[in-house]
């Protein structure tokens, strides 16, 4: 039987344009995913992403038979995976964060009292409010693809990746005609403004293997905060090519990069 991976996407990027990623994975491993994190009300955006947390260990719970997993996630999902097996270690083998929102430090406390107060500071000192304007409807996928495709969010991106990124994560609207987000743009705002604010304050470490994986252009590895991560929680972090977005700019390197630290993580 090959080892299990549960896979948990980025804010506003569904589980499935990730499939050229689970695709070059799945000789090895048998792939499992949350699909759409943020539009079910059964689990609502709160504070420090607690129901979504518990999302994805339902996710988990549900598809795996009983069988413990490699948790592997991308940005908001791998600040949930964090979450979950800091919850629940005994329903995973190891987890990998792919470019983690693990706010630490000073800047956790500041985002914590801004989240406190709601103090309108808060779209500010995070993606919100670029996502806040963002267009979320086009009169077909077409226009959409040509239009997207320049902007720097989606400039690198494999051209499998943003293929599945057209095709998933924009769908039918049937009220105003075209295709909308399949995550509603409210709720990837949403999903910024609750971001996990509590890291300054004294955690356990985790009870599995862990890993952290950065992009050499991303704004976290600036602020320092997985050299913060390794200190706090001893999770030790590579580093690899590309910003923010590097598993759909990368798929083939980084799958390459994720066999291998599992390897590492088992021995």
């Amino acid at each position: 039987m090959k080892p299990l991976i549960h896979f948990a996407h980025a804010n506003g990027v569904p589980s499935l344009v990730y499939q050229k990623l689970f695709d070059l994975l799945k000789d090895e491993y048998d792939i499992i995913y949350v699909p759409l994190l943020g539009p079910d009300k059964r689990y609502p955006i709160d504070s420090h992403w607690e129901s979504l947390t518990e999302q994805v260990i339902d996710s988990i719970v549900q598809q795996s038979n009983g069988r413990k997993v490699i948790g592997l996630g991308h940005s908001l999902g791998s600040v949930l995976t964090f979450q979950a097996a800091l919850k629940r270690p005994e329903l995973f083998e190891q987890v990998i964060m792919l470019d983690p929102p693990l706010i630490m430090g000073k800047d956790a406390f500041l985002l914590n009292v801004v989240q406190t107060f709601k103090l309108k500071i808060l779209d500010k000192l995070s993606p919100a409010g670029l996502s806040k304007r963002r267009r979320d409807h086009w009169d077909s996928k077409e226009q959409a693809a040509e239009l997207l495709r320049p902007k720097a969010f989606y400039q690198n991106f494999d051209e499998d990746c943003f293929q599945a990124y057209i095709d998933y994560a924009l769908t039918e609207d049937h009220v105003r005609g075209g295709v909308q987000l399949t995550i509603p743009k409210m709720d990837e705002v949403n999903i910024f403004r609750t971001n996990p604010s509590s890291w300054w304050l004294p955690q356990q470490k985790p009870k599995v293997p862990m890993q952290l994986v950065v992009a050499e252009n991303s704004p976290f590895l600036v602020r320092k905060f997985p050299q913060q991560v390794k200190r706090k929680f001893d999770i030790p972090f590579t580093i690899t090519s590309g910003g923010h977005m590097f598993p759909l700019e990368y798929p083939v390197e980084v799958v390459e990069l994720i066999k291998t630290l599992i390897i590492e993580q088992s021995q």
